[in-house]
């Protein structure tokens, strides 16, 4: 396959080039390769060619394990120009035995995206599983939340050392969490439950420091308060380890979205007020957000239409991903776009240890051909973007995507 006349665009580089693909990888970037007898060639003039994203903090549609959802899930991600997805670990059923992570490697072979499982590491009875084990089986990553108790959050820091694996941490007090949105006026003035600030930062430091002190790797992958951020400055400085992610529907979106009991903005972590989003803004600019997510946590419709209390969390945004950030985040320059493919590309790869991320001789060939001055229609009635101020179409499109080679498209009429 050969990729002509694009803007081949990375974290690195932005350049006009063509892009021979080959057996699954890149094989050649120069500015004017010439066809092949029998050679698929597709004509990217006036088109950006981009490494695919990656995103570590997916669940499938109503945390359901099962073929029927991750299909689903896989093809949204493309058209979203999602190549791989870290697929989060308490689901049903849960991923803690080498059956579930088995399960997910035999449906990754059937589907277009490259789904990658995640471990569970306590049991039921709140018992460290095997990690050695379901590490070997492809599990590549540890996954925590804040439930876990001191004596087993230190113990599988220490496997995560040993097994040189990473840990990814959802930072919150279930306790100080037990409110339907962001503690604030505009609760209060609708009545509803409050999730206090206190419910991330005080799991942040506590969570930072046991990594500081065993030396394990760790990836908090919701970071939404300011102060948050200011915890994991602190702990970096002090060598620690530490990558901050943060959806990009806090840097989009603030608590307001949650007025006239709107429950499809109900997420958690909560969205905050206007002017912690616009901190969350500037920490973008500055540097101190490493990675961004889409938070894909979609709930069936039914749990979504109901009493904002009772509403489930969630969000079904992966199938807009890249142009939510080019709408909301590149295109009016909080971030040029050569950075968000740092942060929503290049990084997840070298955390995860991945041959993609980059475009590069020898790298997997798992690409977005985009079209900046094409739209995206939000068909989906229960966003929290549809109906927003630019109508239900977002700027840009991905017109392909392309993983190991193979060329999709049609996801997408």
């Amino acid at each position: 396959m050969l990729l002509k006349n694009g803007l081949v665009c990375d974290h690195s580089q932005k350049i006009p080039a063509d892009v021979r693909i080959q057996d699954g990888q890149i094989t050649q970037i120069a500015p004017n390769l010439s066809s092949r007898a029998d050679e698929q060639v597709i004509d990217c003039k006036g088109k950006i060619i981009a490494p695919t994203l990656i995103d570590l903090n997916v669940y499938p549609k109503g945390k359901s394990l099962s073929q029927k959802t991750l299909t689903s899930l896989s093809k949204k991600s493309l058209k979203g120009g999602v190549g791989t997805a870290l697929i989060l670990p308490d689901t049903t059923p849960a991923c803690e035995n080498e059956a579930m992570i088995e399960l997910v490697k035999s449906i990754d072979s059937l589907t277009e995206i490259t789904l990658i499982p995640s471990i569970k590491p306590t049991n039921a009875e709140n018992k460290i599983n095997d990690i050695s084990i379901l590490a070997t089986q492809g599990g590549k990553v540890i996954y925590i939340d804040s439930r876990i108790d001191g004596n087993n959050l230190l113990k599988i820091m220490q496997y995560a050392l040993m097994l040189e694996i990473p840990v990814v941490c959802f930072a919150q007090d279930i306790e100080l969490a037990k409110g339907a949105m962001n503690e604030g006026a505009l609760a209060s003035m609708l009545g509803l439950p409050s999730i206090s600030p206190l419910s991330q930062t005080k799991e942040i430091a506590k969570i930072s420091q046991t990594a500081r002190h065993t030396g394990a790797k760790i990836l908090f992958s919701a970071i939404t308060e300011p102060q948050g951020l200011e915890i994991i400055d602190y702990f970096k400085s002090k060598n620690a380890t530490i990558i901050a992610q943060t959806p990009i529907h806090h840097l989009i979106l603030d608590e307001n979205a949650c007025a006239h009991y709107n429950t499809k903005a109900k997420l958690n972590p909560p969205l905050k007020d206007p002017a912690s989003k616009q901190q969350l803004l500037e920490a973008l600019k500055n540097g101190q957000i490493d990675m961004l997510t889409s938070l894909q946590c979609a709930d069936y419709n039914s749990q979504k239409d109901q009493v904002f209390e009772l509403a489930s969390f969630g969000i079904d945004a992966i199938s807009y991903y890249f142009a939510l950030a080019y709408t909301y985040l590149i295109k009016p320059e909080h971030i040029g776009i050569q950075d968000f493919l740092m942060l929503a590309s290049k990084r997840q790869s070298d955390f995860l240890g991945l041959n993609k991320g980059e475009i590069a001789v020898g790298k997997d060939a798992d690409l977005m051909i985009i079209d900046l001055e094409a739209h995206t229609e939000i068909s989906d009635s229960f966003s929290p973007y549809y109906g927003q101020n630019l109508g239900q179409k977002l700027d840009s499109k991905i017109e392909y995507t392309i993983i190991g080679g193979n060329i999709y498209g049609e996801f997408y009429r």
